[in-house]
């Protein structure tokens, strides 16, 4: 069951990743996640935002791939989420306030992680 639901939390937060990359990138408009070329006050330009998209691209793939291998039990290391999670904090932060439902689910697939290494549903490290 927990392998279950941290395939599925991973597989989601990597589908949501995608915003990040279709509005930078104008293949979706939305009012609630405005375009914009400024990054932590900074003017960055078209190119600058683009280059933001693709990491937001890469990361949700991530996601989907490591969250297939989970549902899949196959190999996969807690390594590999933990970092993926980390960069998906950072990509979160430098979207607020838009991406703050992404934070929760970062924290959601942490305590996921956790639980399950603490309960013995995982394999070892």
């Amino acid at each position: 069951m927990m392998r279950g639901l941290l395939g599925g939390a991973l597989l989601v937060h990597g589908v949501a990743h995608l915003v990040g990359f279709v509005v930078p990138w104008r293949i979706v408009t939305s009012s609630e996640v405005p375009y914009r070329t400024t990054l932590l006050g900074a003017d960055i330009d078209q190119a600058g935002v683009r280059a933001l998209g693709l990491a937001w691209l890469l990361v949700s793939v991530l996601f989907v791939v490591l969250g297939a291998s989970v549902l899949r039990h196959a190999a996969w290391h807690y390594e590999a989420i933990l970092t993926l999670v980390g960069v998906s904090v950072v990509l979160c932060l430098l979207g607020l306030p838009e991406s703050r439902p992404g934070l929760l689910a970062n924290a959601s697939i942490g305590a996921l992680l956790l639980l399950g290494w603490f309960l013995g549903t995982y394999p070892e490290m």
